[in-house]
């Protein structure tokens, strides 16, 4: 972390002052770069999701005595191309994005005319139904990802802070 001196203690109050107008651009901006090397690794691991494919390229039908254990190359497509990160925003004391997936997939189906939600898809990989196995892409990138993005995220704050009182 870095060390700041101030001269007096108005020239304190003045920068402390400064630093409260300035507090949630610089958590933003922080944040951006933390989810930005989640987001990376979340989609890392969606590209090395496993194909497994039916007829004509459809996702094969899972039961729960052969379970499913990937996806076609159509819906790896669709959540590849449906990921992102929820605007940046403040809810309260916190501020914030969450990864996701939205929209609907290309593969339609008699229950889902529009597509299969990504959304629905994306849960259904995660955290495994009766008919798949689970593949807990968000979870574990997350994980494999906290301690690069809390540090880029004190660095951010670091260098931010130490631009601000130069």
């Amino acid at each position: 972390m870095a060390t700041i001196e101030f001269g007096d203690f108005d020239a304190y109050q003045k920068a402390l002052e400064s630093l409260y107008k300035d507090t949630e651009g610089i958590v933003k901006q922080a944040i951006y770069k933390g989810a930005g090397i989640v987001a990376d690794e979340i989609k890392n691991n969606l590209e090395a999701l496993p194909i497994q494919e039916g007829k004509n390229g459809l996702p094969p039908i899972g039961t729960p005595e052969k379970p499913l254990t990937g996806v076609s190359r159509r819906q790896k497509g669709d959540l590849i191309n449906a990921f992102g990160l929820a605007p940046i925003e403040k809810d309260g004391d916190y501020i914030q994005t969450k990864p996701g997936v939205d929209g609907y997939g290309s593969v339609k189906t008699k229950k889902y005319p529009n597509g299969v939600p990504n959304a629905m898809l994306m849960r259904s990989i995660e955290s495994g139904t009766s008919f798949r196995k689970k593949h807990p892409v968000f979870r574990s990138a997350v994980t494999k990802a906290r301690k690069r993005a809390e540090s880029a995220m004190q660095k951010e704050i670091d260098d931010s802070l130490q631009r601000k009182f130069e």
